[in-house]
């Protein structure tokens, strides 16, 4: 579990322990910056403002096909009764060498929580040349010589309901990182 003051959650991958998740208060805003917090139980933890979500996919030398079933889930819970989220609760605006992994977004039925799940997580590896090529062409990708972790950035997407106005936040991140075998 996270705590105000440390923020990397580690996934394991044991036979019967594969996921992991934190939860998160969010404070829209249509002004200032958002504020995510770390909660349990529906109480805010406080601390420092989660812009960053780090996440640490955990290996299994002995059984790797335990990774296929790993997930690690956020869930993020808007608390004020004036704002709630729209679409489906996310925009991905950047996601680094995405065939990597597999990520998730689902909105409750009262559009007040938001659960992102990443799964089937990749040695996360970049590849060069795959960004900022043309798309009506086959190119060639070089892979990195080791693993880094990977960002996935995106707005939450939000209503307030007084105004019926919609807003999106600043970028927040999620960085998802799972070494190379070793």
């Amino acid at each position: 579990m996270l705590t105000p003051n440390h923020t990397n959650l580690i996934v394991p991958c044991l036979p019967n322990d594969y996921t992991a998740q934190q939860s998160f208060m969010l404070t829209p805003s249509s002004s200032q910056r958002w504020v995510t917090q770390l909660s349990d139980s529906g109480e805010r933890l406080g601390g420092a403002n989660n812009d960053d979500f780090n996440v640490t996919f955990t290996n299994n030398a002995d059984d790797p096909s335990i990774e296929k079933r790993q997930e690690a889930r956020f869930i993020v819970h808007i608390e004020d009764p004036d704002w709630e989220f729209f679409g489906n609760g996310v925009e991905y605006v950047k996601s680094d060498s995405n065939c990597n992994y597999n990520v998730d977004s689902q909105l409750s039925e009262d559009k007040k929580q938001l659960t992102i799940v990443l799964r089937q997580v990749e040695p996360t590896i970049r590849y060069a040349g795959s960004d900022n090529s043309p798309l009506d062409k086959v190119i060639e990708v070089t892979p990195s010589p080791s693993a880094q972790p990977l960002t996935i950035g995106f707005r939450y997407t939000a209503k307030q309901l007084s105004s019926g106005r919609f807003y999106m936040s600043q970028d927040p991140r999620i960085i998802v990182d799972r070494p190379k075998e070793q």
